[in-house]
C-alpha cells in the first residue's frame, strides 16, 4: 500500500519555493538528453497540475521559451535556477527538478532515460507506458 507524501523545494537563493504532493515515495525520474536538460543536469519529476503549488516567488520568476515555444521554462531572476517548468511532453503537469527538492525528502527514485534529442519518438513511447 502506498503512502502519500508531500515534499518541498526551491531555487538556490530560496526566493522561489514550491510544494509537491505525491501518491507514493517511490518515484520515476526522467533523465532527458535534450540540449537544455543535458546542460543543466535537470532530473524530471513529473506531477499533475493539481499536485504542484508555488508557495513563494512568483514575482521572482523569468520565463524562457525556445524551439517549439510550447515548454515554459521558469528561472529565478536572482540565482538563475530552474527548479520547475511546464513541459510540452506533459502539458497537464509540471516538471520539478529532483535536484531542487529539500534534503531529507525520503523519496525513492528510479531514473529512466528520456531521449529528448528525438522528442516526438520519446513522447510517443511515454504514451505506451
Amino acid at each position: 500500500m502506498s503512502t502519500p507524501v508531500q515534499v518541498e523545494g526551491g531555487c538556490h537563493c530560496g526566493n522561489v519555493r514550491f510544494t509537491v504532493a505525491l501518491p507514493d515515495p517511490a518515484v520515476t525520474l526522467l533523465d532527458c538528453n535534450c540540449s537544455i536538460c543535458a546542460m543543466t543536469g535537470y532530473l524530471h519529476l513529473i506531477v499533475p497540475d493539481a499536485d504542484f503549488t508555488l508557495d513563494e516567488g512568483k514575482e521572482e520568476l523569468s520565463l524562457y521559451r525556445f524551439g517549439s515555444g510550447k515548454a515554459k521554462h521558469f528561472f529565478c531572476k536572482i540565482c538563475g535556477i530552474k527548479s520547475f517548468y511546464k513541459p510540452r511532453s506533459h502539458p497537464d503537469g509540471w516538471s520539478v527538478n529532483y535536484r531542487c527538492l529539500d534534503e531529507g525528502h525520503g523519496l525513492e527514485a528510479t531514473i529512466q532515460p528520456y531521449d529528448g534529442q528525438n522528442w516526438e519518438k520519446a513522447r510517443a513511447a511515454l504514451d505506451k507506458d
